[in-house]
């Protein structure tokens, strides 16, 4: 999630009985994105638990004009796959305005192998990717970047409870802010489920994802 530095189970018993397959629990989250409060795109996550296993699909689509001029899109596709709390695999396609990034991770005999861009080399299997759905990212003092493969270090200040308005309701949410090669502002609920996310885009704008 970046722009420009800027387990239900089904169980049925019959007779000589059949082990029933796992339900997959789904979790559908949208965020409206903003730029100095207009909109400009959405972010949306889709997470699905199945037994041990964790898919996960993120989806960004910003374009920021001027009138019928398009001055800037952003356009990012990736996906990640989960066992056990474990990254396993993952693919991100990204066009930053007409430059196109794309990256692979997967486990190899307990290592993560990631090529981005071309460029190959092996990362702690324990590594998390900087997408902000999962607040495991808080505990770690150096991230997976989706969009290029790189990692990178980050470093999280807590900054307490705040009470924010959440798909038009008042809602507590913990609030963080996350350095990488840029700053974010975060909110986590109780859950840790992400609700909102700011930053300031290179021309001074505030960039907001907000929770719908």
């Amino acid at each position: 999630m970046r722009l420009w530095n800027f387990g239900v189970f089904a169980v049925s018993a019959i007779v000589c009985a059949t082990p029933a397959l796992a339900k997959p629990d789904v979790e559908t989250m949208k965020f409206a994105v903003t730029r100095d409060d207009m909109p400009i795109g959405t972010n949306t996550i889709d997470i699905e638990h199945k037994g041990p296993e964790t898919k996960v699909q993120i989806v960004t689509h910003v374009t920021v004009g001027f009138a019928f001029l398009t001055l800037y899109k952003f356009d990012q596709t990736e996906t990640e796959q989960w066992t056990n709390g474990h990254l396993v695999a993952m693919n991100a396609v990204t066009d930053d305005n007409g430059k196109v990034h794309r990256t692979n991770a997967n486990n190899q005999d307990g290592k993560l192998v990631v090529d981005g861009d071309g460029q190959v080399q092996t990362v702690a299997p324990t590594i998390v990717p900087a997408s902000l759905w999962n607040a495991a990212m808080l505990r770690q003092s150096v991230v997976l970047n989706p969009e290029d493969g790189k990692v990178m270090p980050v470093s999280v200040v807590d900054r307490g409870d705040d009470c924010l308005t959440v798909a038009g309701r008042a809602a507590h949410a913990h609030h963080y802010v996350i350095r990488t090669s840029f700053t974010q502002d975060v909110w986590y609920d109780a859950a840790q489920r992400l609700v909102k996310l700011e930053l300031k885009g290179q021309d001074g704008s505030t960039i907001r994802y907000q929770l719908i």
